[in-house]
């Protein structure tokens, strides 16, 4: 059983502890960390959600979870991070770039520079299974083609600029297609 605290839409903690699995009320949320990692080459970094997962097994994403119970999201992202591929940051390190909510979930979204070695990801069981560096362009047609989890193109409709702007993209049209609902 993993706790997590409830949420409002707007961030702040409802004062409820659940379960992450327990059924939400009206106007309840949990809130989800994602941390994009791009390289010195401006390469992204992706990971493949693994096949024993109930919610998109298979797809490709940006490492990501569930802030727990008592837990800020910054720790959180740090935190899963290095579960779901044994990398390490520091706090110093990441940046944030955007909010979102889409229900049920509030989310936080963060950067970092950095580059990996694939050969030092280590994949957490379960989690994920795989993991690889794409260039802007061919992060834009994985997009298009939906071979991401629809948490990730679903979030990043309300960072989608601070993401651009971090990839070293601003102002490309190639994601405009997050902006409308599909």
């Amino acid at each position: 059983m993993e706790l997590i605290d409830i949420y409002d839409k707007d961030g702040n903690k409802a004062g409820a502890v659940r379960d992450k699995e327990a059924p939400l009320g009206p106007g309840e949320y949990r809130m989800a960390v994602g941390m994009w990692i791009v390289d010195r080459g401006g390469r992204i970094f992706l990971t493949r959600r693994s096949m024993e997962k109930k919610y998109a097994p298979g797809k490709w994403e940006n490492p990501a979870g569930h802030v727990q119970a008592g837990e800020d999201p910054v720790h959180a992202v740090i935190r899963e991070l290095f579960e779901e591929t044994g990398l390490t940051v520091r706090e110093k390190q990441i940046t944030l770039l955007g909010r979102s909510c889409t229900w049920p979930y509030i989310g936080r979204d963060f950067g970092v520079r950095m580059d990996v070695d694939l050969n030092e990801v280590r994949f957490q069981k379960g989690e994920t299974c795989d993991a690889k560096w794409v260039t802007f362009e061919e992060f834009a047609e994985m997009a298009r083609a939906r071979e991401f989890a629809p948490s990730l193109t679903d979030h990043m409709r309300d960072y989608r600029d601070a993401f651009l702007d971090f990839t070293e993209h601003p102002g490309s049209t190639a994601l405009d297609f997050l902006t409308a609902e599909e």
